[in-house]
């Protein structure tokens, strides 16, 4: 990771008794072969709550982020099956607990 590497924060928590399976889900999902997805991640699990899963996702550059979010299918609200796995675990009401901000590095270890 380096200094100014474009990210995403996500918090996420899942239906009931789900948080292993949307833990994996996610796991999974990093792996999917995407050119413009993320390149650092870090999924985390909240110690009060084992259905909430905070995302760390980082990029290589501003123009893969841009690629990654812009997306014809993305922008259409289509799914792929990964994305559609991951939604179909994921509790009601994100509007409340949700978090979905861009962020940039400052410093990393």
């Amino acid at each position: 990771m380096h200094a100014k590497q474009p990210g995403m924060v996500l918090k996420v928590k899942a239906k009931p008794g789900m948080g292993d399976e949307l833990f994996k889900a996610c796991h999974e999902l990093h792996f999917n072969g995407d050119p413009d997805g993320p390149v650092d991640w870090v999924l985390a699990r909240s110690d009060e709550d084992p259905d909430l899963m905070w995302a760390f996702e980082f990029y290589r550059d501003d123009a893969s982020f841009d690629r990654h979010y812009s997306s014809p299918a993305l922008q259409e609200g289509r799914l792929d099956e990964g994305h559609q796995r991951i939604a179909d675990l994921v509790a009601d009401g994100a509007e409340e607990w949700g978090v979905r901000t861009p962020v940039h590095i400052v410093s990393a270890s």
